[in-house]
């Protein structure tokens, strides 16, 4: 997803997350790197969890 991200804003020289981890990797802005991944996680399992608890609601046949 970030790599997607990356490639795009880059080709398309648009500022954002994938552009800045770029530019961070070669400067070599270690924290700044960490703190994209960290943030990619944290988002990539929260909207896993509401996808997960929203499944009963568009499926009541799916019990938690």
């Amino acid at each position: 997803m970030l790599a997607g991200a990356a490639v795009i804003e880059t080709v398309f020289t648009l500022p954002g997350l994938g552009r800045l981890l770029v530019d961070s990797i070669y400067a070599r802005d270690y924290p700044v790197v960490q703190a994209i991944a960290l943030f990619v996680a944290c988002l990539y399992v929260a909207l896993n969890l509401i996808i997960d608890l929203l499944y009963p609601f568009f499926d009541p046949r799916v019990r938690l």
